[in-house]
């Protein structure tokens, strides 16, 4: 499925959640954002989609559409220009548009099967039948439209691409909000698809599209597995159109019809939602990225374009970024299950890759063992020297400089956190959300992150292995020795596990993944940092412990620091492939995933950034 949607800087939010929750349920979706806004200093290539800019779109007149246009109008009125545009890129295939505020809740089975029937458009109804006591009632809709262009399917054929190309120069001067005048931004003009595009096929499911404007004859339930429902149907996706994500107790700004407290299970959707905006970093996109263009438009406010109050309409607190600030920086992340799901979405981002490997190599200097790299370091909240070195380079670029080994430095001369450790932060925050009174096991101890974790956390708890045949819970030499094949404490004692590159040191991770599993209360969350084979599904196994307690290499001997053995260090016995997660999986764990981040910003550099959560 070819996706987009459109939105302006301090929406990406939204845009996010869109994309995870349809990637999630259709992991051959190719995404992109559109973005109504000027790119600026936004870290574009850490996302794991394209981003279209408004230049790209080769819009004559985009100048006065801007200065005309409110934010609600310019943002549509780049539909069509933006479906023209991937009509030339990908010829005959469908595409699809959706609204930034929708959450896809199951797969769009019957869209497909509409798709693959030979449908050219795919339009939803606002409404499926009458409602003439509801607020949102069928005369209202003679107003906006029969259709909802919160979603829209157009294949790029001939037929439609004409259509198209007459919607978008409507569009460039037509795209208002004047009901009187019958004109409402981009749908009303969707009235007419059915009579200009044959093979239009009107879909017809109260799963599609459930929103403010259909609530009143659409009841949304959830079922004992957790799925979802509508009207005895499955929910494909939901539109939070108009949502107020500050805690207002009404559904929509759009309607008084529907307040939060009395939706009874929507209720909980909504809840959901709401929480997903907020990792997916609502208030960092909506304070740092005010929007660039022409707020109001021309015709000044109406109840249709977002209120704003004081100068960007906001009342959180300005943005400082440190790790602790539940306004800190988002890190977007692309996250998979599988080899062949990564390999498909890695395939979509290669253009994307390949630029961020130019942005790399644009920093390494000639002839310097040791550089830095400017960024902003998260654990400390403002900008660093990122400190960069020639060791365990993984070779050279073809003009002899050397190729650094991002991952295992970027270290900040703040904090000292590399690359790694400082991303492991970043992710642990925003996407696990730790509160000061969970009890927290690191399978560290002898390190600074571990005294940092100890100055945030009231109750945390760090190990480290001591040696052979001690038992577990003793302290030698000041550290709790621990084996994380035989843990020694209570089944779910832990809210939070945090094992960063030990688990390659574990000759049966098997049983550790069980320990692990097994120590962690029900809900809980294993975050996991390992070397990382994303290109096999295999564990790279390099070292085997034999029954007798001998060692059979299969490879070269690899040592790693060991902060309680720097002279021996640790033996590593495996480079995990995609089957960790399927060991994660037989250990008990409900969920786990692998997450791969980038951002040039941030100082998270390199080509194998990977962390694998996984929830109890």
């Amino acid at each position: 499925m070819i996706c987009f949607t459109i939105c302006s800087r301090n929406f990406l939010a939204q845009a996010y959640v869109l994309y995870r929750s349809l990637t999630l349920h259709h992991p051959e979706t190719v995404f992109y954002v559109a973005l109504c806004d000027e790119v600026g200093d936004l870290d574009t290539p850490s996302f794991p989609f394209r981003i279209i800019t408004t230049h790209e779109l080769g819009i004559r007149s985009f100048r006065q559409m801007q200065e005309r246009y409110n934010i609600t109008e310019l943002n549509t009125a780049l539909k069509p220009f933006v479906f023209n545009l991937l009509h030339l890129e990908t010829p005959g295939e469908p595409i699809l548009y959706f609204d930034p505020d929708i959450l896809i809740t199951s797969r769009l089975e019957e869209l497909k099967a509409a798709i693959d029937e030979g449908a050219d458009c795919v339009l939803i109804p606002h409404m499926l039948e009458p409602c003439e006591w509801a607020e949102m009632n069928e005369m209202r809709l003679l107003q906006y439209g029969a259709y909802n262009l919160g979603f829209l399917m157009l294949r790029g054929v001939p037929e439609v691409e004409r259509i198209n190309r007459w919607w978008a120069r409507r569009l460039e001067t037509h795209c208002i909000i004047d009901l009187q005048r019958g004109l409402f931004v981009d749908q009303k003009w969707a009235d007419l698809f059915p009579s200009f595009i044959e093979k239009t096929y009107i879909l017809r499911h109260p799963g599609y599209n459930v929103a403010y404007w259909n609530l009143a004859t659409r009841l949304v339930r959830q079922e004992a597995d957790g799925s979802w429902r509508v009207n005895g149907q499955p929910l494909r996706f939901i539109h939070f159109s108009g949502s107020v994500l500050s805690g207002d107790p009404i559904f929509s700004r759009h309607s008084t019809e529907f307040v939060r407290g009395g939706l009874r299970d929507l209720d909980r959707l909504f809840d959901q939602y709401l929480d997903q905006v907020r990792i997916a970093g609502h208030l960092h996109y909506r304070e740092a990225y005010p929007y660039t263009f022409n707020w109001n438009g021309a015709s000044g406010y109406n109840e249709h374009t977002p209120q704003q109050g004081g100068r960007f309409g906001f009342s959180t607190p300005r943005y400082s970024g440190s790790v602790l600030d539940p306004v800190r920086p988002h890190l977007p992340l692309l996250t998979a299950r599988t080899l062949t799901e990564f390999a498909e979405k890695k395939a979509h981002l290669e253009p994307i890759i390949k630029k961020r490997r130019k942005i790399e190599e644009d920093l390494v200097p000639p002839a310097q063992d040791v550089f830095s790299v400017r960024g902003y370091c998260i654990v400390c909240g403002c900008d660093r020297e990122l400190l960069v070195s020639s060791m365990y380079s993984p070779g050279r670029y073809l003009d002899g400089r050397v190729i650094p080994n991002w991952r295992e430095h970027l270290a900040c001369n703040g904090c000292g956190f590399v690359n790694r450790v400082r991303a492991t932060l970043h992710v642990l925050f925003q996407e696990v959300h730790p509160r000061s009174s969970d009890r927290i096991y690191l399978t560290e101890q002898a390190t600074p992150l571990f005294r940092w974790f100890s100055d945030h956390f009231e109750h945390i708890t760090g190990s480290e292995y001591m040696g052979d045949g001690l038992q577990g819970g003793l302290t030698v030499n000041g550290y709790r020795h621990e084996d994380i094949q035989a843990l020694s404490f209570d089944d779910g004692t832990f809210d939070i596990i945090v094992s960063l590159e030990v688990l390659e040191h574990v000759p049966f991770p098997d049983r550790a993944f069980r320990e692990l599993r097994r120590v962690l209360k029900e809900g809980g969350t294993l975050l996991i940092t390992v070397p990382f084979r994303d290109d096999r599904d295999l564990d790279e196994v390099r070292a085997e412990l034999m029954p007798d307690g001998t060692i059979k290499h299969f490879m070269e001997p690899e040592y790693h620091g060991n902060p309680v053995n720097p002279e021996g260090g640790a033996l590593c016995f495996r480079y995990y492939g995609w089957d960790i997660v399927r060991q994660l999986r037989e250990a008990g764990f409900r969920d786990a995933a692998a997450h791969f981040y980038w951002s040039r910003r941030l100082g998270y550099l390199g080509p194998t950034n990977s962390i694998v959560i996984a929830r109890a």
